[in-house]
């Protein structure tokens, strides 16, 4: 019975007492000075390394033998480290392996204690940088952007769970602008079809196809932009494509007016022997497809990880069809549209004429959105402008809607007013048409051409940088530079750091070559540097409101 009271007690000794962390097991501390790099080990209590699993890699290549490694002593059948002890990599070693003034060290270890316990193998890389002959030292840290942790989360996680994580990225994607050109188009549709008299069922089918077709745009061309490392969206904002959608779109808009009918977009005329028991079947799914190229490029953090896993795994078909489920969950809206246009649509009458002439002049607008890609900031707020104007003076004509649509057309008036006046001074914003008195506030970035012009900013800079991937094409570039960059906190801070700015609006080798340096398919994407190192945790995909920027970086020094 003693034996038993003993052994127990004995357990429960071992099973109670404090066992290290692995910082407290292996304490390491840097320092950094004209000789070198030198690592300061200090164990814990009857802790100890294998000397056969210390390593010291330099940009991937182990330099073991180029160093006075720690002495060890035989236990049994293995060598071990069991001293504290310090270790200089020369300066002159390091750099002799630069790149670029850039190197990556990289200790390998694995130690245990005496009682038993053992601890998993340890890996600390350190990003070394040579500036003004002066190393710069710092511990890579293990946080992981968030279009990283998707990819990682991908990998990891089962296809059902990752296929209901990416339907609902899709339906929180849906409520962002990049979404919102899509609704007036496939509202034109379901108006052009019949209004009420389509029905419930039909309106929702229209709209199934719709979404079908956009999301599957967005899985294929997700899949070849990660396979080929370009951004299918991007390539395809040029003034060509976009002044030939534009031109459809108005099109579009006649028809809204009683120019003349057309079952389905004049564009698409090669279709119509084949879609005519379909009745527009096969022209929907053909507007939905290419509209999601063309009306709405968009990268955010759940798209870019998506992309990241297919480009790091080469499973295009997984990757595949997550972006498809992720088109779906971002269609969500376009099929609420669809299945109640037999309850929100009136009658045919004097009232749809109004509506079809509102959805009329929606697609004007879309038009001029879209060629403000290649025209400007000047004439996109200018069409706005006119088009207001237009608008007014063709519901004026028109019979009905009392004292509020008085209101509603004076309203337009006022706006459309301040956008013609502020296009002629300078504005940018058509959400902001008088944001243009404050220059003095608004942040000042270095505009880059090439890759080379970047690494030297970023090698010689002696404040952090802040990288911003730019096209006027990117919904989301517009809410960063009108939202987040026009907060008072944000352009304080930023302040402080370096702000470069690569517009990547037209298709180019180096704009090509920038975007494929730092993993990226399509803008926007913000990068932060310190040092030279790129600080891949801070790394931001998409748009972000400006307390959740100041949270972000607001560490960075």
């Amino acid at each position: 019975m003693f034996r038993i009271i003993l052994s127990i007690f004995a357990f429960s000794t071992f099973c109670l007492c404090s066992v290290l962390n692995t910082d407290e097991a292996f304490n390491i501390k840097l320092t950094n000075d004209e000789s070198g790099v030198e690592f300061n080990f200090k164990f814990g209590e009857n802790i100890y390394i294998y000397k056969d699993t210390f390593s010291v890699v330099l940009n991937q290549k182990s330099i073991n033998e180029l160093l006075n490694l720690p002495k060890y002593e035989a236990v049994g059948e293995y060598n071990i480290i069991m001293q504290d002890f310090h270790l200089l990599v020369p300066k002159g070693l390091i750099k002799e392996q630069l790149k670029d003034d850039k190197a990556l060290l990289t200790l390998n270890y694995q130690g245990c204690a005496k009682n038993g316990i053992c601890y998993r193998p340890q890996v600390k890389n350190y990003d070394i940088t040579l500036k003004n002959d002066k190393l710069i030292v710092r511990e890579r840290s293990d946080e992981i952007s968030d279009d990283e942790r998707i990819a990682k989360e991908v990998s990891d996680t089962g296809f059902w769970l990752s296929a209901l994580t990416f339907f609902g990225y899709g339906i929180l994607l849906s409520l962002t602008p990049c979404i919102f050109p899509m609704v007036p188009i496939l509202s034109s549709i379901i108006v052009s079809k019949g209004g009420k008299d389509l029905g419930i069922r039909r309106g929702f089918v229209l709209s199934l196809v719709y979404v079908v077709a956009m999301s599957l745009a967005y899985a294929l061309a997700g899949v070849i932009a990660s396979l080929m490392g370009f951004g299918i969206s991007g390539a395809l904002q040029n003034a060509w494509v976009l002044g030939l959608f534009s031109l459809v779109f108005v099109l579009l808009a006649f028809s809204m007016f009683g120019f003349y009918e057309i079952k389905i977009p004049a564009v698409f005329e090669k279709f119509t022997t084949k879609d005519k028991k379909s009745d527009g079947i096969i022209g929907v799914f053909v507007m939905g497809f290419t509209s999601a190229l063309i009306v709405s490029p968009c990268v955010a953090a759940p798209l870019a990880g998506a992309l990241l896993y297919i480009a790091q795994s080469g499973n295009a078909f997984y990757g595949g069809v997550l972006l498809f489920i992720m088109g779906l969950g971002m269609g969500v809206p376009l099929l609420l549209i669809g299945a109640s246009s037999g309850k929100i649509l009136p009658r045919p009458g004097i009232w749809m004429d109004t509506i079809k002439a509102i959805f009329g002049f929606l697609l004007l607008g879309m038009a001029i959105w879209l060629s403000a890609r290649f025209l400007g900031s000047f004439y996109e707020l200018l069409g706005y402008g006119i088009l207001g104007i237009i608008a007014i003076l063709y519901f004026m004509t028109l019979k009905g809607g009392g004292v509020f649509k008085k209101l509603a057309l004076f309203a337009i008036f006022i706006y459309s007013a301040t956008l013609i006046f502020g296009a002629f001074n300078g504005a940018k914003d058509p959400l902001s048409p008088l944001n243009f008195t404050k220059k003095s506030d608004e942040l000042k970035f270095i505009e880059v051409k090439n890759l080379n012009e970047l690494n030297k900013i970023i090698k010689n800079s002696a404040t952090p940088v802040m990288i911003d991937f730019y096209a006027d094409w990117c919904v989301s570039c517009k809410e960063l530079e009108s939202i987040t960059f026009k907060d008072l906190a944000v352009i304080n801070l930023l302040k402080n750091f370096t702000l470069v700015r690569i517009d990547v609006t037209k298709s180019s080798d180096d704009n090509d070559a920038m975007l494929r340096e730092f993993g990226l398919i399509d803008p926007p994407a913000l990068l932060f540097f310190k040092d030279g190192v790129q600080l891949n945790s801070k790394r931001i995909i998409g748009f972000i409101k400006p307390e959740k920027f100041l949270e972000k970086i607001s560490d960075i020094k």
